[in-house]
C-alpha cells in the first residue's frame, strides 16, 4: 500500500513537472521564456485528449484535458518574465478485453514556481488525486474488483529538474486513501479500508511514507522510487 501511494504521487508529479520542458532560461532578461517566444504572462494553452488504441484483444480509451497557464509571479524576476506556471490536468483511461474491464482517473492541480534564475529548481504545490478500478468479468457480471482512490495535498515540494525524471529533494504531501476489494473471500459489498498519513521526500530518490494508526501514532516505510523497494522504518 505504501508503495502504491508513493509511486502514484511520484509518477503524477514527474509528468506535471516535465510539462515545463517547453520553457527555457532567458539569460538576457534573467527569467524564463518559451521555446518559440510566442507565449506571455497569463496565457492559457488548453490541450484536449481523446484517443483510442487497440492492442490484441485490449481496447484502451484516453479522454482528458490539460490547461497550462504561463505565469509571472515576480518571485525572482520582474513581471515581464515567465517564472511560474499552473497546470490543471484530467485524464480518464479505460481498458476492456476478454474477461476484464479497468478504469483509471487522474486529476492534477499544480502551481510550479522557479526558485533560481537557471530554472533548475522549482517548488510544486497544489493537489492531485488518482483512482483505479480493476475488475474481472464472467458472462458480463463482475466477479472480482479492486478499487484504490487517493487524494494528495502538496506542500511546496522542492524539485530539481534534470534531463530525465525530476528529483524531488524536499517537501511533504498529505494523503487520504480508500481501498475496496471484492473477490471470492469477501462479501458482495466488498471489503473497504481507509488510510491517511503523509509522505516526506528525501534528496536521494527516496521518500518516507507514514500511515496514521487509530491511536494517533504512525507507522513508517522507506520507498525507493528508482527500484520500488520498500523498507519498514
Amino acid at each position: 500500500m505504501s508503495k502504491q501511494i508513493a509511486l502514484g504521487l511520484y509518477h503524477s508529479l514527474s509528468g506535471g513537472v516535465s510539462a515545463s520542458n517547453n520553457l527555457k532560461t532567458n539569460q538576457a532578461h534573467g527569467g524564463l521564456t518559451t521555446m518559440d517566444n510566442d507565449h506571455g504572462c497569463g496565457e492559457v494553452v488548453t490541450t484536449p485528449t481523446n484517443n483510442t488504441v487497440v492492442s490484441g484483444d485490449t481496447t484502451r480509451n484516453y479522454v482528458g484535458n490539460s490547461i497550462f497557464t504561463y505565469m509571472c509571479n515576480g518571485y525572482l524576476h520582474n513581471n515581464y518574465n515567465i517564472d511560474a506556471y499552473t497546470l490543471s490536468d484530467t485524464l480518464k483511461t479505460t481498458e476492456t478485453g476478454t474477461g476484464f474491464a479497468n478504469s483509471y482517473y487522474l486529476t492534477l492541480n499544480y502551481v510550479v514556481k522557479t526558485t533560481d534564475v537557471q530554472y533548475i529548481y522549482v517548488t510544486v504545490g497544489g493537489t492531485t488525486s488518482n483512482s483505479s478500478h480493476i475488475s474481472k468479468l464472467s458472462g458480463g457480471a463482475t466477479t472480482e474488483y479492486h478499487d484504490l482512490a487517493t487524494s494528495y495535498q502538496l506542500h511546496d515540494i522542492a524539485t530539481k529538474r534534470t534531463a530525465g525524471n525530476p528529483v524531488f529533494v524536499l517537501g511533504r504531501a498529505d494523503f487520504s486513501t480508500t481501498k475496496a476489494d471484492k473477490d471470492a473471500t469477501t462479501s458482495i459489498d466488498g471489503n473497504t479500508s481507509y488510510y491517511s498519513g503523509y509522505i516526506l521526500f528525501l534528496p536521494d530518490n527516496t521518500a518516507k511514507v507514514y500511515f496514521k494508526n487509530n491511536d494517533g501514532s504512525y507507522k513508517g516505510y522507506l520507498i525507493n522510487f528508482l527500484t520500488g523497494a520498500v523498507t519498514a522504518l
